[in-house]
């Protein structure tokens, strides 16, 4: 055998270890949600709706994120559920427009006002009040319930009473 060949059987044997220890390598163990985990009582790798009963969250939006709609959750499903709802479901952010439309609703229920001349605009949970009222006890009463309203960081009271007006 010539030094060319012995070289190329070398590599080929050297290659061949490599390629061994590859497939015998086992692939490195996926770590488990411990949630998951807690609630996956039968250890199947998913959550069926009354496994998933036992957290709040994954019992109200089970079907919601279902997604292949096998009637059951796998572990990417649930952590999709769970980010997803940790991040909008938290109360901690409350929109802008549910704020200006909570804060509408209150107006229009103000007795004996034109809901038309009050205009209300949010942004960042600062809400602007601008327009004409009745009288003060109308425009302390829109003020206070839409300081109660939540995610209201503050209410910008630029109200004005009607000419002629107490």
């Amino acid at each position: 055998m010539d030094a060319r060949a012995r070289v190329i059987s070398l590599l080929m044997l050297a290659f061949l270890q490599d390629a061994s220890i590859c497939v015998a390598a086992e692939p490195p163990a996926k770590k488990t949600n411990p949630t998951f985990a807690r609630l996956d009582a039968n250890r199947d790798g998913y959550l069926s709706y009354s496994e998933a009963r036992a957290d709040k969250q994954a019992a109200q939006y089970f079907a919601l994120f279902d997604e292949n709609r096998d009637g059951r959750l796998n572990e990417d499903e649930f952590l999709r559920l769970k980010a997803a709802k940790g991040r909008h479901g938290s109360g901690v952010h409350v929109s802008d427009s549910a704020i200006t439309s909570k804060v509408k609703l209150i107006v229009l229920k103000t007795k004996d006002l034109d809901a038309d001349k009050v205009h209300v605009e949010t942004v960042v949970g600062v809400v602007r009040l601008r327009g004409e009222v009745d009288n003060a006890k109308q425009a302390k009463h829109i003020v206070e319930s839409a300081g109660r309203v939540k995610g209201v960081k503050k209410i910008e009271n630029s109200l004005t009473l009607r000419s002629g007006q107490k």
